[in-house]
């Protein structure tokens, strides 16, 4: 019998407004440095590096911006920000915390609290929007409550 957890579709939950927002300013940087680096032969040294320094930032962030998400599959999950990934698998998750508190105003940031003791806050999934953020903090609990059911390792 095999006791491995079911495959998962996989899918990724994003802002399209805070990567469309990231991706126009990062790429206003990218044509800027660009643009001032075509300009560049008055400037000097320093300023060939200063423009060389804006552009590759600004194509960083434009580029980033459109792979910023968390990635969630059988295996767990892949937060993707501007500046790094971090991988989480479903079995160093302890409890997916939606920083719900008492009263109207969340006691924390919602994220997740591996079996560590270690708190991951899912800036990716950031929002205004609380129904948002409910409904995939909801999917999160959802999924990980059915692969601790399923998975030996977990129990």
């Amino acid at each position: 019998m095999d006791t491995s957890p079911r495959p998962m579709v996989p899918r990724t939950l994003h802002r399209p407004g805070q990567r469309f927002a990231l991706f126009v300013v990062g790429s206003s940087f990218a044509l800027l440095g660009a643009g001032m680096l075509t300009q560049a032969a008055t400037t000097g040294l320093v300023g060939v590096l200063l423009y060389v320094v804006v552009g590759l930032g600004g194509a960083w962030v434009a580029f980033r911006s459109c792979v910023m998400g968390v990635r969630i599959d059988s295996a767990g999950l892949v937060e993707r920000r501007l500046g790094r990934s971090k991988v989480i698998p479903w079995c160093a998750i302890g409890e997916v915390d939606t920083g719900a508190g008492p009263g109207m105003a969340p006691a924390g940031a919602p994220g997740l609290v591996l079996r560590d003791g270690e708190r991951v806050a899912l800036g990716a999934l950031a929002s205004y929007s609380s129904r948002v953020v409910d409904a995939d903090f909801s999917l999160i609990r959802c999924l990980h409550t059915a692969h601790v059911a399923e998975c030996p390792d977990c129990a």
